[in-house]
């Protein structure tokens, strides 16, 4: 598979030094990293997770409500979810990596007993040895859609202010967070000596009640653009390196799908970051394995755990070269089966399970085509494939097959003019490129 290469050229990113802050700049308080388990030039492996959209337990009675909810939806496994986590769990208590990041959407629609349940995973996670960092997304935080299934009808319970976010996940980022913008969710802390991370809260849900529905858009204001600069200097001045952690997308991952998923102000966002010479961040929101360059950025969207192929990505650092590798991993639930003694054949056989599941959603999209129902069902399956490998980050295939194929190019053609077609060929036309590899090389 290929591998991209990027040869930076200098060690530390450069930024202003704070000598040269003028008296009418805001001021930001640092505490000093001091951890003496910090050292440097050491290695460290970071998880990478986005997108849970967990559904706490006691919220679900899997009644005909959460089956109307599940079917009309948008392939999201909620019933699954649990054990997805569970296999999750396994993977870093086997692997223990350094770090693992959740860069927002922990829960389904922002229910605070959802909140709470994950918060507990979580803290178990931690007491086997491994830090864990969390910032909000969309469906987090001040959620009018929060509700509960019970039987046929879905009931509205309580979500969460930002303030209760913060304190429920203060064990996760907020408590040992060295810098925290005063006018966000966003939060800086050094998990190595060499390496720290800049957790940006892209998030808008001032409005949400008044809307009556969770805002879909974000972006960083100008004061939190003022407070990332002092987070670079501050860095700079340590010799660390900063990677910064968002929900929304940097870049536009997809031609069609980008209004609402970028950042409202990503070029000035991209600016800034270019202009400290940042190699690449991490994203979510889309739900698809992507990386996308933006001004010389990469931006890495990470596939939603919660949708096939229920992918994490894991960036290893080597502390005496300086380099970053990345690459992907797909969770094997039928291991975390088999050794929990689960006999459901569905998760023993999980990866064909999931597949069919995310296959039979994307084939929903061509009932409402006015065409033949045996070009229908032509059109079904090579939909589903183009949309696993959207969702997987193996666009480049199309190259090898679908594109080559005479029969699909007729199907295509007959849905000219529809939503299903311009999608279909945002997918088609990818930069043929490998969605789950990238070394970022380093010269010191």
């Amino acid at each position: 598979m290929r591998i991209l290469y990027i040869s930076l050229f200098l060690f530390v990113f450069i930024g202003c030094s704070s000598e040269h802050i003028t008296e009418s700049e805001p001021s930001y308080s640092f505490k000093q990293p001091n951890d003496p388990s910090l050292v440097s030039e050491s290695d460290a492996t970071f998880y990478i997770t986005t997108d849970w959209h967990y559904l706490a337990k006691d919220l679900n009675d899997n009644g005909e409500a959460f089956q109307t909810y599940l079917t009309t939806g948008d392939g999201k496994q909620l019933k699954e979810m649990g054990t997805l986590l569970d296999t999750f769990a396994f993977e870093v208590q086997e692997k223990r990596p350094s770090v693992v990041i959740i860069s927002g959407d922990l829960t389904n629609n922002g229910a605070k007993q959802s909140h709470q349940a994950i918060a507990e995973r979580l803290q178990q996670m931690e007491a086997d040895g491994t830090k864990v960092y969390v910032i909000p997304g969309n469906h987090d935080i001040a959620n009018p859609w929060a509700r509960k299934f019970r039987n046929t009808e879905q009931v509205k319970v309580h979500s969460i202010t930002a303030n209760e976010f913060s304190t429920i996940y203060q064990n996760f980022g907020y408590k040992e967070a060295i810098a925290k913008d005063p006018k966000s969710l966003s939060y800086l802390v050094t998990p190595t000596k060499d390496v720290w991370l800049l957790m940006l809260d892209t998030t808008h849900y001032q409005n949400n009640e008044e809307q009556g529905n969770p805002e879909v858009s974000g972006s960083l204001s100008s004061e939190t653009l003022k407070w990332i600069e002092a987070c670079f200097t501050f860095a700079e001045k340590h010799h660390a390196k900063l990677i910064p952690v968002m929900h929304h997308n940097l870049a536009e991952h997809n031609p069609l799908l980008h209004e609402g998923y970028t950042l409202n102000n990503s070029a000035e966002v991209a600016e800034l970051l270019q202009k400290y010479h940042t190699p690449f961040v991490f994203s979510g929101h889309i739900h698809a394995q992507d990386i996308h360059q933006t001004k010389g950025i990469y931006d890495i969207a990470s596939n939603a755990l919660s949708i096939y192929p229920h992918q994490y990505g894991v960036l290893s650092y080597n502390g005496m070269d300086s380099d970053f590798s990345y690459q992907t991993k797909q969770l094997d639930v039928a291991t975390w089966a088999k050794n929990a003694g689960v006999t459901d054949k569905n998760l023993l056989e999980f990866d064909q399970f999931s597949e069919k599941y995310f296959a039979d959603h994307s084939a929903k999209m061509v009932q409402n085509l006015s065409i033949p129902d045996s070009d229908k069902a032509m059109l079904a399956k090579q939909i589903a494939r183009l949309n696993q490998r959207f969702f997987s980050g193996t666009e480049y295939l199309n190259q090898e097959d679908i594109l080559l194929d005479p029969s699909f190019e007729k199907l295509l053609d007959k849905t000219e003019g529809t939503f299903l077609h311009r999608y279909m060929e945002s997918i088609l036309y990818d930069n043929n490129s490998n969605d789950n590899e990238l070394h970022i090389k380093q010269n010191k």
